[in-house]
């Protein structure tokens, strides 16, 4: 190590050497190796017997392993030399470790590698059979929300769900598919809820409509014409399909009353409480309020004609009319009651004959 003074900068450079130094008090000596080579260090050649000669120096007085860069020849090299030898030993000594723990408890012999085989067959066969078929994973509490005319046991036979079969064994997506199959359920959502819950979510249909079965009776109508249920009594507050033919069983649609039920359903909610039948000639729809008749026709341009339809309703108010008529709902017609001929009562006198006062009875 040399110091001088760098006198352009004003400042001290200490400069390392990599090696000691040749001359001076801490020149390195030399060995005898080095001597009897002459003076050449690190002479690899072989020696005055023909036998190879370890390089000169004190290094080579060290052990092989020993002869690395040290810390003061490369002080970066040598401790990264020394850590990476240190980490893998260290590493090589933890996953030897590791090996001979695990082989430690293994059976040695062939018959007891054999039973070891059967033990961990038997253990995944039991714990199997404890996760699917036991009563620690199965369904004890069915879960049914969002509907007020299906009741809980009607949509758990209708789902194909029990009490008591494996978790794993419920198809929810099969549930799913059969409670909608049920006449009011729109839409039903399952879920399983581990360990022992089954949880179900309906969305029900609503009634809009009625019509007369053949035989007598009536049954209910969604706005899709879905049959929803049949009664012996009509239901109230809901209007009439006529002209739509025979109505088929519950669950299934009734397809030639769709221009009906789109006429009713495109009706604002203070109309359609008015409306007590609606009736079909092919694709023509009448509807009736009372003693008024209204026109609507095909079920095309719906929003036009409710709109005409309304501002005429504000017009006429109470007063009595035979039709309106929004067929061309760009000119509405309002088609007034028919006048009734007036029976006219001749004044007394000549020719005439007074209508007889009120009085007493005669005997």
């Amino acid at each position: 190590m040399s110091r001088r003074e760098d006198r352009t900068q004003r400042r001290v450079v200490i400069s390392r050497q990599n090696r000691p130094p040749a001359n001076g008090r801490f020149a390195r000596r030399p060995g005898p190796e080095r001597r009897a080579n002459g003076g050449a260090e690190g002479s690899k050649g072989p020696g005055p017997n023909g036998a190879a000669v370890r390089p000169g120096g004190w290094r080579g007085r060290l052990p092989a392993k020993l002869q690395r860069p040290l810390a003061w020849h490369a002080p970066v090299a040598g401790r990264a030399v020394a850590g990476a030898g240190r980490a893998a030993a260290r590493a090589g000594r933890t996953v030897r470790d590791r090996l001979r723990k695990l082989t430690k408890w293994l059976p040695q012999t062939a018959a007891g590698r054999i039973l070891a085989a059967l033990v961990a067959i038997a253990l995944f066969t039991g714990a199997t059979w404890t996760t699917t078929r036991s009563s620690l994973l199965d369904v004890d509490h069915i879960q049914v929300s969002g509907g007020r005319v299906v009741t809980p046991d009607q949509a758990a036979a209708g789902a194909g769900l029990r009490r008591g079969e494996p978790m794993l064994s419920v198809d929810t997506a099969r549930a799913a598919r059969r409670l909608e199959h049920l006449p009011w359920v729109d839409t039903a959502v399952v879920e399983r809820a581990f360990p022992n819950t089954v949880r179900v979510r309906l969305t029900e249909r609503v009634a809009a409509a009625v019509a007369a079965r053949p035989a007598g009776g009536w049954v209910l109508l969604d706005g899709g014409g879905r049959v929803l249920a049949e009664a012996a009594d009509r239901p109230g507050g809901l209007p009439e399909v006529i002209g739509a033919g025979a109505t088929p069983a519950p669950g299934t649609n009734l397809t030639t009353a769709a221009p009906a039920l789109d006429v009713i359903a495109a009706l604002p909610v203070a109309v359609r409480r008015q409306v007590t039948d609606a009736t079909l000639d092919g694709e023509s729809v009448m509807l009736h309020t009372g003693s008024r008749e209204i026109r609507i026709g095909p079920a095309t341009q719906l929003p036009a004609k409710v709109a005409a339809l309304s501002v005429l309703l504000d017009r006429v108010g109470s007063r009595p009319v035979a039709a309106i008529d929004v067929r061309v709902p760009q000119a509405p017609v309002v088609v007034p009651t028919a006048p009734t001929a007036a029976t006219s009562i001749p004044a007394p006198g000549r020719g005439a004959t007074a209508p007889p006062s009120p009085g007493k009875p005669r005997d």
